[in-house]
């Protein structure tokens, strides 16, 4: 506790300092979404991420420095949909009414999307790492990207500086219309293998599989974060070898010890890609989309 009040009194001086003409200071719950705020926030915008392209969204451990971050800041920008409630107890100890929930400058990334795999019946832990609200991973489709979390951010700056509304709203737009270039071309390089399954480690890629017209045969893990066997994965390759499934889909911060073993007994190939924006091979999501469907094309051709 004492550590806390000492991030608080620090927080509340630095705010205290900070110019009236400064810019919108801005979280991001993930590099990705920092990137789109950034892009649509122009040069009114500050913006740091609380988390990376290369890190398991799933395990991101809260920092006291963060706690800050938040303090200062008049909008958050969350991915929601329960995969990052490591967040929640950040903003409790930051104690900073512009970003509570329903607040001008609280924005969930995620509203308006139709989610996937939302799961029914009664839920338990021997199910593995559910997801109650749907699958979280909506970054990995592009339209998605456009349509809801763009529209989101910018509704968010609408509502905390509304005095720069003419600028978000045109950057806001050339981000749609340069995305939209590129899910055409996406959308082209992908077209001959529609209907093709795919191996998945994790249940990460239902939205990215769906927009471009490729099937999930199986996830090397039994269960949503649960870690497989020897068993499970020569179970694996006969079902995949008989289905005749090639490709097996990872994030590039995860060990490849049990994809590299079910290509070895399937005749398969993995192919990793990175996991979000900020990761070694996507300085942006331009580049984080190309590289991925580089890699599926390839590995399916």
């Amino acid at each position: 506790m004492k550590v806390l009040r000492y991030f608080m009194m620090a927080a509340l001086a630095a705010w205290m300092t900070t110019p009236a003409h400064a810019a919108v200071k801005a979280v991001a719950a993930t590099d990705t979404l920092a990137w789109v705020v950034k892009t649509i926030g122009g040069n009114n915008v500050q913006v740091e991420a609380l988390s990376h392209g290369d890190q398991d969204p799933h395990t991101i451990s809260p920092r006291p420095s963060q706690v800050v971050k938040l303090a200062q800041a008049s909008m958050l920008v969350r991915i929601g949909m329960d995969l990052d409630l490591w967040l929640d107890s950040l903003l409790d100890a930051a104690r900073n009414p512009k970003l509570a929930r329903g607040a001008k400058g609280y924005v969930d990334a995620h509203l308006g999307l139709r989610p996937l795999e939302v799961p029914n019946g009664k839920l338990d832990p021997s199910m593995g790492d559910i997801h109650v609200y749907g699958n979280p991973h909506y970054e990995f489709d592009p339209v998605a990207m456009k349509t809801v979390v763009a529209k989101n951010v910018l509704e968010g700056f609408l509502r905390v500086d509304p005095a720069n509304a003419t600028t978000y709203k045109a950057n806001y737009q050339a981000l749609v219309d340069h995305l939209d270039q590129s899910i055409q071309r996406w959308q082209a390089k992908l077209k001959p293998f529609h209907g093709k399954q795919i191996v998945t480690y994790h249940k990460t890629f239902p939205y990215l599989l769906a927009r471009f017209g490729l099937e999930e045969f199986d996830n090397v893990e039994p269960k949503p974060g649960i870690e497989p066997s020897a068993g499970h994965v020569a179970e694996g390759a006969r079902n995949t070898k008989q289905s005749g499934v090639k490709v097996i889909l990872t994030e590039d911060y995860r060990s490849r010890r049990f994809s590299d073993l079910l290509a070895r007994q399937s005749g398969g190939v993995v192919v990793s890609i990175p996991a979000g924006v900020g990761d070694k091979s996507a300085a942006d999501y331009f580049t984080l989309m190309d590289t991925i469907v580089d890699r599926l094309a390839q590995a399916l051709g």
